[in-house]
């Protein structure tokens, strides 16, 4: 029975690619609220403007995805030439 890599690092990578779509969906709802109340003539008068860096916990869980992602991408990438390197290996011995 053989047992490849590449069965457990495409979906690797594919949860990767899965989590990126999701962060970049959460930033841009996140952004066309932010934009749709900035963009509101009637709540204006309302707005505070706050110099300081605030992020609100929504904010921060789209950047924890993508890091997330990014390293899911780097492991299933990383799977993957492992097992190209051992294949190249076995044929080197075999010739």
């Amino acid at each position: 029975m053989s047992i490849s890599s590449l069965q457990s690092g495409y979906p690797i990578v594919q949860q990767s690619y899965k989590l990126a779509d999701e962060a970049a969906i959460d930033i841009q709802e996140s952004e066309s609220v932010k934009n749709d109340f900035k963009s509101s003539n009637e709540l204006k008068f309302n707005a505070i403007e706050n110099k300081q860096a605030h992020h609100s916990k929504s904010d921060i869980e789209p950047m924890l995805k993508l890091n997330q992602a990014s390293q899911y991408n780097r492991v299933g990438a990383s799977v993957i030439q492992r097992e190209q390197a051992m294949i190249g290996s076995l044929l080197d011995i075999h010739i």
